[in-house]
């Protein structure tokens, strides 16, 4: 019997649908974007900085070099992240510190916050941490320790060291290294003050104001670096008023979110972490 050609036969494939054609022409440009970002994101553009005259493969070596020798640190090290950010940064950067030392692993912590609105209540919360990681008899301040911390988490550090008004315990701070921390405000936030955190990080802030009061009483160092091309914060501003940071030159996409994956500035913070001679000192960056 011979089929009637109007009727589809069961093995004839059915043109998709227009909307599974959307589905995929949208799958497809979205791809194309995240492996473009991901790609430009691992160029780095080339600026002479005379204040960081090492080569990369002289920096490298010297990474080598701390990995082949270890000898610990003379302190607990926290590291903290960034506003609104996964755990794998703060997670990545204290693995590199202690490898790059050679530090017992409970003596290397990090503190993610991914979803916190306001930097207010994160100041008890490292203190908290801190208690309970490394817990002392000091009614007043924790366990001394070094930060190292990533964007904002700078200035949680600095608002957790601070004297505040409800008298709550404060952070005992030996030296804090910033990664791109907006001491004088982050060029994301004026635009889009949507929450009490971007509102605290914008230029000229009380919040900003309060925290740079507490710089003439403060008994640690701040150690800040910045990267170039970095949108959201800016290398102009990642400094506190009157200090120049330790600048690197960055990448084309994403060098903000990617800072803690600087090699030039993970060694240079390693090296003062083991007591040696940096790479590096601070010059005022010569653009955003």
């Amino acid at each position: 019997m011979t089929p009637d050609p109007a009727t589809p036969s069961p093995t004839t494939r059915r043109p998709p649908r227009r909307w599974r054609r959307r589905v995929r022409r949208a799958l497809l440009a979205l791809g194309v974007a995240a492996g473009t970002s991901l790609g430009v994101s691992c160029i780095h553009i080339p600026a002479n900085n005379p204040a960081y005259p090492a080569t990369n493969a002289e920096v490298h070596a010297a990474m080598a070099r701390m990995r082949a020798h270890p000898v610990g640190v003379d302190r607990p090290v926290l590291v903290l992240s960034g506003w609104h950010a996964p755990p794998g940064g703060a997670w990545h950067l204290a693995r590199e510190i202690r490898s790059l030392t050679g530090a017992d692993k409970d003596q290397v912590a990090y503190l993610s916050y991914m979803w916190a609105n306001d930097l207010d209540p994160l100041g008890d919360r490292v203190v908290d941490f801190v208690d309970e990681k490394w817990p002392t008899d000091d009614p007043e301040r924790t366990t001394e320790v070094d930060i190292v911390a990533i964007s904002m988490g700078g200035l949680v550090a600095r608002w957790a060291a601070a004297d505040r008004a409800d008298g709550s315990r404060r952070l005992r701070i030996g030296t804090l290294y910033t990664l791109a921390t907006p001491h004088r405000g982050a060029k994301i936030a004026e635009p889009f003050p949507i929450e009490p955190a971007a509102c605290e990080m914008t230029a000229g802030s009380d919040f900003l104001a309060h925290l740079d009061a507490e710089l003439e009483r403060a008994d640690y160092e701040i150690v800040p670096y910045a990267v170039l091309h970095d949108w959201m914060v800016g290398a102009t501003r990642s400094a506190p008023p009157g200090q120049d940071p330790i600048w690197t030159a960055g990448r084309v996409g994403l060098a903000h979110h990617l800072v803690s994956y600087e090699d030039r500035i993970v060694a240079d913070i390693a090296l003062r972490l083991r007591a040696e001679a940096p790479l590096a000192s601070p010059s005022p960056p010569p653009r955003d």
